[in-house]
């Protein structure tokens, strides 16, 4: 039986809400200033990152040991990748061509929702525009049996790893210039950019015992590393680098939060209210900006102005009502999933 790491929940719950806040930002006009709003705020679209990590080695943990073993069903491995993603998400699809009503949006709805989009030479899609990285993850969910062969033991792995960092130097400073793609291409959209967080989610499900016993022994002085990294981070790398295009400088800062995640007890972490809101963690990311669009349309906006106390009831608003939009679809989808298996007998 597959260990259960609870600590990720938080993980994935914080770097979902902090997307959410930086779109919050990025499509509104607060009249805020200050580090915090203008630089911390906007660099939480960087938890993107964190999330493919936590997907690494999420997926490393479901399935390396079983296609490994030849015991995993390839039917219903991609079947049940479909299955989990494909009808929230086609239903969001659905919503922004019934709005827009153009034949570029059905075009590229229609594309996005073969889930394979990721394959595209410009994975920039305007139909849930956050759902490139979903084109990125699900990619990897393809590619997942070479990785386990790249990954097959310990050497091989931090070989693949320093190639994929080489790669993404390479894509930074040569492949993702005018002499390959179009102005406004987006770096971050591209599988190989994102390469190395897979794998390096793979590097860390292989030496799993090692990192947990190191880090149980030795708790407070690897807290006080994670948080010295991300300090130094914002006062020393973010300043001089393209939050579109980071390169792996993130691995610094992500790789020892994930280390230690996996391996301590964190009421903070690990609590009711971050396993809920991690089990909607893709949902709650997929549907961010419908509900955003829906608050600006009612002009909810800017109720108590456009300072602080704006933000954060907006974002709390938006918090809340993806929760409600998803569990409305939950049940929605229910009916309807009983109906087409009674369609079916």
């Amino acid at each position: 039986m597959n260990e259960r790491y609870d600590n990720l929940d938080g993980l994935r719950t914080i770097s979902c809400i902090g997307i959410i806040a930086m779109h919050v930002k990025a499509n509104a006009d607060y009249q805020i200033s200050g580090y915090v709003f203008d630089s911390i705020i906007p660099s939480w679209s960087l938890f993107v990152y964190l999330f493919l990590l936590i997907s690494g080695f999420g997926m490393f943990c479901g399935y390396y040991e079983r296609f490994r073993n030849n015991t995993v069903d390839v039917n219903q491995f991609y079947q049940k990748r479909y299955k989990k993603i494909l009808p929230f998400f086609l239903s969001l699809i659905i919503i922004d061509v019934i709005i827009e009503h153009s034949v570029t949006h059905i075009i590229e709805g229609l594309t996005e929702a073969t889930l394979v989009f990721g394959l595209l030479p410009n994975n920039q899609p305007n139909v849930i525009g956050v759902a490139w990285t979903l084109g990125v993850i699900f990619l990897f969910y393809m590619l997942f049996p070479f990785f386990v062969w790249l990954c097959w033991n310990k050497k091989r792995a931090w070989f693949g790893f320093i190639v994929s960092i080489i790669i993404n130097i390479f894509c930074d400073i040569y492949f993702f210039t005018d002499k390959f793609v179009v102005s406004d291409f987006a770096p971050r959209h591209n599988f190989l950019y994102c390469a190395p967080f897979f794998i390096g989610g793979g590097i860390i499900y292989l030496y799993k015992k090692e990192i947990k016993e190191f880090v149980k022994q030795k708790r407070w002085m690897c807290l006080t590393g994670c948080i010295t990294i991300s300090i130094l981070y914002y006062a020393l790398a973010h300043p001089n680098i393209d939050i579109n295009r980071p390169g792996p400088i993130l691995l610094i800062v992500f790789i020892p939060w994930l280390c230690y995640a996996i391996s301590v007890n964190s009421r903070i972490l690990s609590n009711k209210a971050m396993k809920y809101l991690s089990g909607i963690s893709l949902e709650l990311y997929l549907a961010q900006m419908v509900v955003f669009r829906a608050i600006e349309k009612i002009k909810c906006l800017y109720l108590f102005g456009t300072g602080w106390i704006s933000f954060i009831i907006v974002l709390f608003g938006m918090v809340v009502g993806l929760i409600v939009f998803i569990e409305i679809w939950k049940k929605l989808w229910m009916v309807i999933e009983k109906r087409i298996l009674r369609f079916g007998e």
